[in-house]
């Protein structure tokens, strides 16, 4: 007796039911990932703020100073194409912690879709170096190039906190704290800073009190919180982690990286703990 094929029927039956349970099983495997993903950035952040925890012990409690442009001191994340602004050469925290990590990959969050981290890396971004050197240091790799240090050049896809950075109100000594469990010390972050002050600027708070560089890491300018697609702009499914200054991690929807003193639940800023 010969055997019978498959019909040409049959064999579309076939493949409409395995389209069928690929698209259905498609979304489930790209949420696994995504799990995977943000459990590695969950180590990274923890990682990091251990090399906090163990700088701060060997520094009289001292959490790393590194002051920004934003304080009075041209040239602390980018310096003049014409030379006039004079460079502030003290090493970005990541130098300042590196000798506590196992190696700079823990710097870059699995989750991320870009490849430049304003000032410390340029990445794509370097060819808009020509409008000046906000966007990229003057057209280098990184500032550590631009002031003679390439080897403080380093793709980081995490934010330290710029107020504590700044040692605003005496916040580099942990001594300082009230509410360690609720500051955030470390995120998920548009550049190597994110900035709890500024408010209606593009890189600081927005007007209700929005940590934006947390809150959209992926995309500058950010996009205005009543933006439809504003969720486009996050890297962990609609939220950031956020390292605080007790050590835990936590992930934090992107609506709710809210200041205290705008009515939020966390604490970003010396004004938060007043």
């Amino acid at each position: 007796m010969r055997n019978r094929g498959f019909t040409l029927i049959e064999l579309l039956v076939v493949v409409a039911v395995i389209a069928v349970l690929a698209g259905l099983l498609f979304p489930i495997f790209v949420a696994v990932r995504e799990k995977a993903r943000q459990t590695q950035c969950i180590s990274n952040l923890n990682q990091i703020d251990k090399a906090f925890a163990l700088y701060a012990n060997d520094q009289d409690e001292m959490l790393p100073y590194r002051p920004t442009d934003l304080t009075g001191h041209p040239g602390g994340a980018g310096v003049s194409p014409t030379g006039t602004w004079p460079p502030l050469v003290i090493p970005p925290w990541t130098a300042q912690v590196e000798g506590y990590i196992k190696n700079r990959q823990i710097f870059v969050c699995p989750s991320t879709r870009r490849d430049w981290s304003w000032p410390l890396w340029a990445g794509s971004w370097g060819v808009l170096a020509r409008e000046g050197p906000w966007l990229a240091p003057c057209g280098f790799r990184g500032y550590g190039s631009a002031v003679g240090k390439p080897e403080w050049d380093v793709f980081v896809s995490y934010g330290y906190n710029e107020a504590i950075s700044n040692n605003f109100g005496g916040y580099i000594s942990l001594a300082t704290y009230r509410f360690e469990s609720e500051f955030g010390l470390l995120a998920d972050s548009e550049a190597a800073w994110f900035t709890p002050f500024g408010v209606g600027t593009i890189w600081g708070l927005s007007p209700s009190g929005l940590v934006q560089r947390i809150a959209f890491p992926e995309i500058f300018p950010p996009p205005a919180e009543t933006d439809l697609k504003a969720h486009d702009a996050t890297r962990h499914q609609n939220g950031s982690f956020i390292a605080f200054v007790d050590g835990h991690v936590k992930w934090v929807l992107w609506s709710q990286v809210r200041c205290k003193r705008f009515g939020g639940h966390w604490r970003f800023a010396p004004e938060d703990e007043r």
